[in-house]
């Protein structure tokens, strides 16, 4: 997205700012036990949707009392040390990959509430494939700048292909703290997903165009095509705001209306690492949710797991 900013305009590069059309209207909310069909299809619609109450109280207090006690046990991996590292900018705090020593989060990995759903939008259950899972947190006082709109990874087949859905990628944030009025907010600009820069969605979408703060419970899912413009609103400074954020790859080859075969999306990163217990999972299922592999996960299997090639990835020794 940098590279794709340096090429910008000045105009388009003010543009990332967003249009100042802010809606104040809520979005609609889904139930994920009894909606799933209505959720898929305001996805498919929409670039995006919000389930309501995905984590029970229980699950809300055990994942802000990891953030407390992993803080505490591994500030370094938190970037909470002087020495933060470039993907924290701008970022707030980030645990990229807490899967890889913390088995008590793998239940969180296909949670009962928002998986359904997912699986769904990407037309079944075998067709999910696991990307990335990390928390993050925009805490107290960080003053934190403006963030610009910006879209996740993107296939360029999106502005040609027929069907479009299932989309290539799919992120599911769960909001593990209340956001109102004054905390930072996740926004969307919904139907972007087939635009490539923000004022492109603006002029194309006209009157359609909005740009849509996410205020919820704690305990509330987003999902959102990795594709949509999107961004996060600051706050007031004071109030914290945590997150945890797992994005989803769609796997399997498809046929489409023009005739050819779609390959399964490419994979979201090169450095995320898949841990030995969930990438050779006993369970066949788990497995082929586990498939999607990186060359760097491939040459630590290679390896037989072993801690020094983990350590040498990027991220891997945090």
């Amino acid at each position: 997205m940098l590279k794709q900013q340096q090429n910008l305009s000045g105009d388009e590069k003010a543009a990332l700012q967003g249009f100042g059309r802010v809606t104040t209207d809520s979005p609609p909310v889904f139930d994920p036990g009894s909606a799933i069909e209505a959720a898929s299809s305001f996805f498919t619609a929409n670039g995006y949707v919000v389930l309501s109450a995905c984590l029970d109280p229980v699950e809300i207090d055990h994942l802000n009392e990891f953030y407390d006690r992993t803080q505490e046990e591994r500030p370094h991996a938190w970037g909470l040390r002087n020495d933060r590292k470039p993907h924290h900018q701008q970022q707030g705090l980030i645990f990229s990959q807490p899967l890889l020593d913390y088995p008590e989060l793998d239940p969180y990995t296909q949670h009962r509430s928002s998986f359904p759903v997912v699986a769904s939008i990407f037309g079944g259950e075998t067709h999910v494939r696991f990307s990335e899972f990390n928390f993050r947190e925009a805490p107290e006082n960080a003053g934190i700048g403006a963030m610009n709109f910006h879209h996740d990874a993107v296939s360029a087949d999106r502005f040609t292909r027929s069907p479009y859905m299932p989309c290539d990628w799919l992120c599911a944030i769960h909001y593990l703290t209340d956001v109102e009025p004054g905390t930072p907010v996740f926004c969307v600009v919904p139907k972007s997903n087939t635009y490539n820069t923000l004022k492109e969605a603006f002029e194309g979408l006209g009157e359609a165009y909005l740009e849509v703060p996410i205020y919820a419970a704690a305990g509330t899912c987003v999902l959102y095509d990795t594709a949509i413009f999107h961004t996060r609103l600051d706050g007031d400074g004071v109030r914290a705001r945590r997150t945890w954020h797992q994005y989803y790859a769609r796997g399997g080859w498809l046929p489409t209306d023009t005739r050819y075969v779609r390959p399964p999306t490419p994979v979201l990163t090169n450095w995320n690492l898949f841990p030995e217990r969930l990438a050779l999972h006993p369970d066949s299922k788990t497995k082929l949710f586990f498939s999607h592999w990186n060359t760097a996960q491939c040459e630590w299997v290679a390896s037989g797991f072993a801690d020094p090639i983990r350590e040498s990835m990027p991220r891997g020794n945090q």
